[in-house]
C-alpha cells in the first residue's frame, strides 16, 4: 500500500499535467508615452480622430483619456505582455478595447461597446 501511494506521488511531480503552472513574471516595467495621435473606424465604418493621453499608474495599470472631436471617454486599463486591455463607458454602456502593442510603441485596437453591433478600430501613433 505505501508503495502504491509513494509511486503515485512521484508520478504526480514528475508527469507535466500534474506540475505546478509557472507563468513568466512580467518583469519589464510597463512603459507607454503619454501622448498619442488616433485614428479609427466605428462600427458603421465611419472615420474620426483624436488624441489620447495615458498616465501610468503601476507595472501593469494605466489611466487612458479619449479625446475625439469636444467628446473625452476616460478609461482604466492593464498589460499583459503586449496587450493592453481598457474600460470606458459611452452613454453610460460600458465598452472594452483591446490593444496589441507594435513597433515602434503604436497600439493597434479593437473595440466594442455594450448594445450595439459591431465593432471599431483604433490606432495609437506615439507623439515625438
Amino acid at each position: 500500500m505505501i508503495r502504491t501511494i509513494c509511486a503515485v506521488l512521484v508520478l504526480a511531480v514528475t508527469t507535466p499535467a500534474f506540475a505546478p503552472v509557472v507563468t513568466p513574471a512580467l518583469a519589464d516595467t510597463l512603459k507607454l508615452a503619454s501622448t498619442y495621435d488616433e485614428v479609427g473606424t466605428n462600427a458603421d465604418g465611419s472615420k474620426y480622430t483624436g488624441t489620447a493621453t495615458v498616465d501610468v499608474i503601476s507595472d501593469t495599470t494605466f489611466a487612458i483619456k479619449w479625446k475625439i472631436g469636444s467628446t473625452v471617454y476616460s478609461g482604466f486599463g492593464m498589460r499583459r505582455g503586449d496587450t493592453l486591455a481598457a474600460t470606458y463607458q459611452v452613454n453610460g454602456q460600458p465598452g472594452l478595447i483591446l490593444y496589441t502593442v507594435g513597433e515602434g510603441g503604436v497600439l493597434t485596437g479593437n473595440w466594442s461597446i455594450r448594445g450595439e453591433n459591431g465593432s471599431g478600430t483604433d490606432r495609437l501613433t506615439p507623439r515625438n
